[in-house]
């Protein structure tokens, strides 16, 4: 289920997750709305532990959100001039986050560091803004 956050709670929520090591099951709440109209494609989890999500904003590609196993690296892309951003999350603790908040599109921001090999992480990915809100998919698997 798709569920609508603050940038802040987005962060919040990851470091629960991470922390708690749980799985993620939640409505929306009382945030921000986000966007409407919002749809994840969610690729497979590949053997080398990396996944894909794109996002589209009313049936148009908006970007993506990839974490890459090879390299441990967090990469948010924002391809559409919408005025929204694009947040890639990954539940380390602290969260890892990759966003292009308050860039202009296209923009891609990537970020990296070494993990232990061969652990699980909780992947997501958010569209928005501050004053919408964000729209964030599912929790998926990753691993390092």
């Amino acid at each position: 289920m798709k569920i609508s956050l603050g940038r802040k709670s987005a962060h919040i929520l990851g470091t629960a997750v991470a922390t708690a090591g749980l799985v993620l099951s939640i409505g929306a709440g009382t945030a921000a709305a986000g966007p409407s109209g919002v749809r994840f494609d969610v690729g497979p989890k590949l053997s080398d532990g990396s996944r894909e999500i794109d996002i589209y904003l009313n049936n148009k590609y908006a970007g993506y959100g990839k974490w890459t196993a090879n390299g441990d690296t967090l990469t948010a892309h924002d391809s559409a001039a919408d005025g929204y951003g694009i947040g890639a999350y990954l539940g380390t603790n602290p969260v890892r986050e990759a966003g292009t908040f308050g860039k202009s599109a296209p923009f891609t921001k990537n970020v990296g560091g070494d993990l232990g090999e061969d652990k699980n992480y909780n992947f997501w990915v958010c569209i928005g803004s501050n004053s919408a809100g964000l729209t964030c998919s599912d929790v998926y698997s990753v691993t390092s």
